[in-house]
């Protein structure tokens, strides 16, 4: 674990104490101490829970569960506290500086995570790592190519079984193991795919002595770490790890996503009919546009938009793609001048109000507020295998390719992202996209 980042969650977890604290003394010792103690109390909880463990540190993230938990633990102290200290002290002002505390130490944390992972990705605070390649690494390897904010510097190979990668020499024995991961100066070793028994256990009692990590990724794919947990067994004798397959509360998600659907309508209806009319006054034909679009299991369906092409669109889109007008990927067409599209039709595709009218295909039970992007029938068709696991689920108005990038991402990207949403789905990954979507949308990236 990184000192100098730990030394930093540390100190701002103190000041975010110490802060509110020292605001409150003018209001009367009383009120700064309970405040202090309080406060000190909830940051104190939360690093026994785990907010400063090395996920939390080395991984760029700010813990923000554990500071709630800690907080909404704290809270019923800190009331009692006051209620025998100072009586006449009311909730509010017991409960205001401990949610004022929480808050501090969730923007000390954010910004400390947000900082790491952009300093990773220019390529600075990584952890030397040496990768020991088993069986089936390549496809995660690819990943971890993939995601420099995790922080993984790359600086050799080594191979178990019969894994032969390039360049990439057998684990060996356990003193001349932990010979190089002292002379390359190791921060992590890593296995990927299928290592032998043999060689993690050369690995576990080469690092014995170092001050190196052992990390495992054992291959699992758009798996998150919160479907995984491990099971006690017998003396220990092995590490087993328990995934939680997906089961979504489906009837929920229906009855959110329609009463959500319905609501977001009443709110959204006075700049439903100003662009109604705004479009009307720009071009002729209709304000609505339908086109069939593919859904759950396969099943198609008439989803709806507010019209922002030229009515001729459908015609000119051939010759379009004929004169090299395609600046989306091998499946998706897009457009970044598309000459159909018109006037008003720019600004409110820019301002994704023109998806509006999908809210009806929500209440109607055949898209959801966040799912996969509702697929054209002649992009279903050429689907592979691995695509068509979008349609296990609904589509949706927003989803992970619309916070990702929109039409600036590659097809492979698009089905990476749709397929873990398939396979990690639920409240808190909806929760999670629904608020992405409003800086997505405020932003306007990828959107023509």
């Amino acid at each position: 674990m990184r000192r100098d980042l730990l030394t930093w969650l540390v100190l701002s977890d103190i000041a975010a104490v110490l802060v509110p604290s020292g605001a409150l003394m003018g209001s009367g010792a009383a009120a700064a101490g309970r405040a202090a103690v309080a406060g000190a109390a909830m940051i104190t909880l939360a690093w026994a829970l785990g907010a400063l463990r090395v996920d939390v540190v080395d991984q760029a993230r700010s813990g923000w569960a554990h500071v709630v938990a800690a907080m909404v633990a704290t809270a019923p102290a800190a009331l009692l506290l006051a209620h025998y200290t100072t009586p006449g002290a009311s909730i509010l002002s017991v409960l205001l500086p401990l949610a004022a505390q929480a808050a501090l130490s969730l923007a000390g944390r954010g910004a400390e995570s947000s900082w790491l992972r952009r300093r990773r990705v220019e390529g600075h605070g990584l952890r030397r790592t040496l990768i020991v390649m088993g069986n089936g690494a390549e496809p995660v390897l690819r990943q971890l190519r993939r995601h420099p904010g995790d922080g993984f510097l790359i600086v050799g190979y080594l191979s178990s079984g019969e894994s032969r990668a390039p360049g990439a020499t057998p684990v060996g024995d356990v003193a001349s193991l932990a010979r190089t991961v002292r002379s390359e100066h190791i921060d992590v070793v890593m296995t990927l795919g299928g290592v032998t028994p043999n060689s993690l256990v050369s690995i576990m009692h080469a690092l014995d002595s170092t001050g190196a990590r052992l990390v495992i990724a054992p291959g699992l794919q758009d798996v998150v770490p919160g479907r995984m947990h491990g099971l006690p067994v017998t003396h220990g004798w092995s590490g087993l790890i328990d995934i939680r397959l997906r089961r979504t509360a489906l009837r929920t998600k229906n009855l959110v996503d329609r009463l959500g659907g319905a609501l977001i309508i009443v709110l959204a209806s006075p700049v439903l009919a100003v662009a109604a009319l705004a479009i009307r006054l720009d071009s002729p034909g209709p304000v609505f546009y339908t086109q069939t679009r593919v859904g759950l299991r396969g099943r198609t369906f008439t989803m709806w938009k507010l019209r922002s092409m030229y009515i001729d669109a459908d015609e000119r889109r051939a010759a379009l793609v004929e004169s090299g007008g395609d600046a989306g990927n091998e499946i998706l067409f897009k457009d970044r001048q598309d000459p159909r599209i018109t006037r008003v039709g720019r600004f409110i595709r820019r301002t994704s109000l023109d998806e509006l009218p999908q809210l009806f295909n929500v209440v109607r039970g055949e898209m959801s507020l966040v799912g996969p992007r509702p697929a054209l029938p002649h992009e279903v068709a050429e689907y592979d295998e691995e695509a068509r696991r979008r349609l296990l689920v609904k589509p949706g108005m927003t989803g992970l390719w619309q916070v990702s990038g929109r039409s600036d991402l590659s097809w492979e990207s698009t089905v990476a992202l749709d397929r873990h949403y398939v396979e990690n789905r639920g409240a808190a990954l909806d929760t999670y996209v629904l608020a992405a979507t409003l800086r997505a949308v405020a932003g306007g990236k990828g959107a023509y």
